[in-house]
């Protein structure tokens, strides 16, 4: 088995996770940060792709793996666990190892590595683009639908373009607002800041407005072939005209046809945050569950 580092330009193998994504791994650079791209290989050919993120905590050293490794579709089992066995050694100095796989599946490859869970799996939401825009209509539930119409008749307008840093960054003051207010958590500021400015034509941000007056607006990230909400925000009158539907359904559309697979759309949590699962799920995006973050106990 070979463990070999990938330049930033090879292209990821499938519509992967977005910390799994080169662009990712730059922005967490562009932070201070360090990321390393790795190709697995057996016998001269690749059989997957990680993304490792090294984070210090004094003189604590954490290898990350998140949502990944992401693999050749016919690497057996076998194949898959003797890549991960091989990771710990190729890495720099010596670390403790986390690792939040993408599935209950690729969870099962590190148990037998000696990694534990620390906590319970969470959900996540993913939007199918690649069906017709009257199959992505079909597939919402009713009152989404509802409200969707609602919003299309409401005149409101929804705009898209990429994210300006500089004229872009009363939004983010907004959406901090917001956060503080609704006690949740989203990456800081600082990250999308980064990620624009390390690949400007990696967002598309919508912007819903009511006679002139922007309302709400949602910001995707773009890892080709995939995108991931970032973040999003709504004022009173975009909450009362349900500018967050309007806004969701022009991007699927948008991002469909510019060739996007899958608009991840985040964490659903059906417990802490009822409302929003239940504007997830209603959009007609499939709940699929990922793996627990785990620890590596035993080298």
């Amino acid at each position: 088995m070979e463990i070999a580092t990938l330049s930033p330009d090879v292209p990821a193998l499938a519509a992967c996770a977005l910390q799994q994504h080169p662009l990712y791994g730059a922005t967490v650079k562009a932070l201070g940060g360090t990321a390393r791209r790795l190709a697995m290989r057996r016998d001269g050919g690749d059989i997957g792709q990680v993304q490792i993120v090294r984070r210090r905590f004094g003189p604590l050293c954490l290898d990350w793996l998140p949502r990944g490794p992401v693999w050749q579709a016919d690497t057996d089992t076998a194949a898959r666990i003797e890549a991960l066995r091989h990771l710990p050694a190729s890495q720099p100095g010596r670390a403790l190892w986390l690792a939040s796989p993408d599935s209950p599946q690729d969870a099962a490859l590190f148990r037998p590595l000696g990694y534990r869970a620390l906590m319970t799996p969470q959900y996540v939401a993913e939007l199918d683009l690649l069906p017709t825009q009257s199959a992505r209509l079909a597939a919402q539930h009713g009152k989404w639908r509802n409200r969707l119409r609602r919003a299309q008749a409401s005149g409101l307008t929804v705009h898209a373009r990429p994210f300006d840093p500089a004229r872009d960054d009363d939004l983010l003051g907004q959406e901090l607002a917001q956060r503080r207010t609704r006690r949740y958590a989203a990456l800081p500021p600082a990250f999308t800041h980064a990620w624009a400015t390390t690949a400007p034509q990696a967002t598309r941000l919508y912007l819903a407005r009511n006679k002139g007056q922007t309302v709400a607006f949602m910001l995707t990230l773009l890892h080709p072939p995939a995108a991931t909400y970032h973040i999003g925000w709504s004022g009173a009158q975009g909450r009362a005209l349900s500018a967050h539907h309007l806004i969701l359904w022009h991007a699927a559309s948008d991002l469909a046809g510019r060739g996007f697979a899958r608009l991840d759309l985040g964490h659903v949590d059906t417990h802490g945050s009822p409302g929003l699962a239940r504007f997830k799920i209603g959009a007609g995006a499939h709940i699929r569950p990922l793996g627990p973050a785990m620890i590596r106990l035993r080298p």
